[in-house]
Order: C-alpha cells, then structure tokens, then sequence
C-alpha cells in the first residue's frame, strides 16, 4: 500500500514520455507531410507556369516557349504569378499543415537566344525526329554525288591549258579594233549575248510569265538578326572574260558544295523544319507578309525580290560546275567551242589567245545552260545532279534559251533549297532569321521573340508552422529550387 503513490508517479512520468514522444512523432509527421504538401505545390505552380506558353507559337510552328515578361518588359510578373500559384495552393489546405511562402525569386531563365538558340535547336531536332521526318530527310543528301574532286580537277585543268600568253605577243586595244574592222565577217561573242541577257535580271530570264515578286520592303531593324553580322561575299564574275577569276569561282564552289557533314541530325532537322513551316517561291503560307520566307532565311535581304534573285543566282552557280564537267568530257562541245573561240581571236587579231577563249566559252556556255536549267526549276520541272550530253538543253550562240528538254525525276527547287539550307545551318544568323519571320507573322503586340524563354529557374522559401508554438521564428523553412524546362 504504501508504494501506490510511487506507481502513480511512475506511471505519471511514463505517460508523460510517452506523450511528447507522440505529439513529437505526430509534429515530425506533420512537418513531413508538409514538405511534401510544398513539393507538391510547387510542381503544380512549375505545371501552371509552363501552360502559359505563346499558344500562337505552339500551334503554328510547334515551339514551346513563353513570355516571362507577360508582354510588360519585367521578369517580376512571371515571379508574382508563381508566387499567386504557390499561395492559392497553400491557402487552400491550411487548416492541417499550416504552410506559407515567405520568398521566391527568379534566379535563372534561358532565352531562346541563349547559348547559340541552343533550346530552339533541340526542340526543332526534337519535333522532327518523333514526326520521322528526318529519316525521310536523309534521303536526299545520300543521293547527291559530292563531285567537288572532279570539279577542283576541271579547274586544275583549265589552268594547265588556258595559260596566259606571253608579254610580247599582247596586243594592244587599237590593233584589235584595227584588225576587227579589217575582217568582212564579224562573230558575235556568245559572252556579249549572255551579258545582254543577264542585264534583264536573273528572274527576268527564268521565272515563268505572269510572274510577279515583290520589291516592298520589310522592316527588319529591330529583329533578332540584327545583332548578327554576316560576312558579304563578292558576286562571282560571270563576263567570262578571265580565266583566273573563272577557275576562282569554280574552285569556291568545290569548296561549298562538297557532301561532308550534310547528314547530321541537326542540319536535317533544320532544313526539313523550315521547308515545312515556312513559305518558299511556289508554295505559300496563310498568315505570312512574305512570299519567300525560306530564300530570306538563306539570304536575309529586305525584300522577296531580292531574296529569290540571290537564292536562285546561287542555284545557276552550284549548276555550273555540273555543266563545265560535262563539257570537259564531251569532245563535241570541246571542239565547238574551239570553232568559235578561232573565229573570235582571228577576228580581233588575238591568235595567241585561242585556248584562253575556248575554256572561257565553256565556262559561259555552261553558265547559260545554267540558267536555262534553273529556268526549268522555276516552272516546277527536276533536274538530275548528274549532267550527261544528251540532257544539254542550250546553243552556244544564243545561250540560255533551251529546247525543251524535260525532266520528271532528279532534284526539284524544294530539293536546291534543302541543300542550301543544310549547308547554312551551322550560321547562328540563318536561326536568327528564321525568328524574324516568326515574331513578324505571329503580330501579337509587345511581343519580343527575344524574350521568349524555354527554362526557368525559380528559388524561395516555404514555412512550416510550428504546431505547438504560432510565432513566426519558430516556424520550420523548407528552401527550395524549382526549374521549368520545356
């Protein structure tokens, strides 16, 4: 009897144990409970964030990116509606676990811009790739020979051959006209008849009639590609009238257009993706100021006109390699262009000159069939990469007017432009251009595509309330670091 008090207070004490060990479990749960409840909250709000992409953008070129500026020009806002997103959530069920956000901040985001418009170039690979258009895609370049050996031998050859006469056999301008005026019979100069053509514009001789380009200027001052400087390369000579400055060009263009690297993932992907999303001579777009978005994204001129007349004069060139092989190897053409090369010397007095005249009356004769080619290409025709003789289209008089060949199986303009662009995607400034096209189509007001932003990084500070005690410093912090990613 006399240990009952000493029960009771053992049993007193143990009970007491035992309930700030349960209250102190129960608390701990609660706490964990309440991570988890924040982590919940924040992927909601990261989710919530990321359904506020341009849903213009989305739907019409299938990139995933949003404003953080909300079109104001501050990151404050997407800050404040992340805050609003954790608050709602958290007020909603704070009865039980007592949550509240106490900070956040917007410490990192990457822009579309950023790191060489790194995440436009993965989401581009990305879309391509799961549409299984890239493997569509490598067809092409396999089935282009990358012929710019045989093209740096022609050169080689003509160099050889066509070599400079001596000082003493020069002869002097008067003479020429002299001896010109003596001989009965003049020859005209297929390199006159092709300069008189060219002086009508490229897309004069080659687009089909009723054809219209505009010349209307765009405003591309303040654009993406503005801050991008690219190098202005020196138009090719096509008077034919030096065969320094010929074998130049030809050795260029062995340069450009060989083969190497053109079936990398991410070049496809380019040049399937804006071949499909954007508008090219022949092909239009809905909604779209200009007609040839494709030429300006290789050429990046103010206007259309401008724009084809540069793509389609790069098109004459890469052909005219194709063509001076196939005359190298035609023995007929070789000697019809040492007929007239005579003829020419003999009456301008320049004799010496013969084999000089004769490789640059090929280089313009397959100039011309170039643009007779590209002419064909303009009204929906295809061309084989390959040339072989009984494919040649032109005279070499009259030059550039064809005869009627046509082709249903080779390489159509489409194709051309998907070798140019596979070629250019590794400029920053052939991305930067296909966003200008963008942010002018997609004409939503204070939208700078330069804003847009594919990943965020967001860091605060959520408190747990202490169960137990109300004041603010004795609640639990729970630090944390979101990231949205697209």
């Amino acid at each position: 009897m006399k240990n009952r008090g000493q029960t009771t207070v053992f049993y007193s004490l143990i009970i007491g144990v035992l309930l700030v060990l349960t209250f102190t479990a129960l608390e701990v749960v609660r706490i964990y409970c309440g991570r988890v409840k924040i982590r919940a909250v924040l992927h909601s709000a990261r989710t919530s964030i990321m359904a506020d992409y341009n849903r213009d953008l989305f739907e019409r070129y299938h990139l995933l990116f949003m404003d953080p500026t909300y079109g104001t020009g501050s990151d404050a806002m997407v800050e404040e509606k992340f805050a609003d997103y954790v608050i709602a959530s958290l007020d909603a069920d704070k009865e039980v676990y007592s949550c509240s956000l106490k900070d956040v901040a917007l410490v990192s985001k990457k822009t579309i811009m950023d790191d060489h418009m790194k995440l436009l170039k993965k989401q581009i690979t990305e879309y391509e790739t799961k549409e299984g258009l890239i493997k569509k895609a490598t067809e092409l370049p396999q089935n282009v020979m990358d012929n710019s050996k045989e093209v740096s031998e022609a050169s080689d050859t003509t160099k050889r051959n066509a070599t400079v006469i001596p000082e003493d056999n020069n002869v002097s301008e008067e003479e020429k006209e002299e001896h010109f005026e003596k001989n009965e019979e003049q020859v005209d100069d297929p390199r006159d008849v092709l300069k008189s053509n060219l002086s009508l514009g490229v897309l004069a001789l080659v687009l089909p009639e009723g054809t219209t380009v505009s010349k209307d200027p765009q405003d591309f001052s303040n654009s993406p590609s503005s801050e991008y400087k690219e190098e202005v390369k020196e138009d090719k000579d096509a008077s034919f009238s030096d065969v320094g400055k010929m074998t130049e060009a030809l050795d260029d263009i062995a340069k450009e257009s060989s083969g190497k690297g053109l079936g990398m993932t991410s070049k496809l992907a380019f040049a399937s993706y804006v071949l499909d999303h954007f508008s090219y001579q022949g092909k239009e777009m809905e909604g779209s100021d200009m007609k040839c978005e494709t030429e300006y994204i290789l050429k990046g001129k103010d206007n259309d006109y401008a724009n084809l007349e540069a793509v389609l004069n790069e098109i004459i060139w890469t052909r005219m390699p194709v063509n001076y092989l196939c005359i190298m190897q035609d023995e007929a053409k070789q000697g019809e262009a040492l007929t007239l090369a005579t003829a020419i010397c003999t009456a301008t007095g320049t004799m010496p000159m013969v084999e000089i005249v004769k490789y640059l009356l090929m280089g313009c004769w397959s100039y011309g069939e170039s643009i007779s080619e590209v002419r064909a290409l303009m009204h929906g025709e295809k061309l084989p990469y390959v040339k072989t003789p009984d494919k040649w289209r032109t005279d070499l008089k009259t030059l550039c007017d064809g005869n009627g060949i046509k082709e249903e199986t080779g390489m159509a303009y489409k194709d051309y432009l998907y070798l140019m662009l596979l070629r250019k995607e590794s400029k920053d400034v052939t991305y930067a251009r296909m966003l200008d096209v963008i942010e002018k189509n997609l004409k939503q007001e204070n939208l700078s595509v330069v804003n847009l932003c594919g990943e965020l990084i967001f860091q605060g500070e959520a408190r747990i309330n202490n169960f137990f005690r109300k004041e603010e410093d004795e609640s639990y912090s729970y630090y944390f670091e979101e990231k949205v990613e697209y």
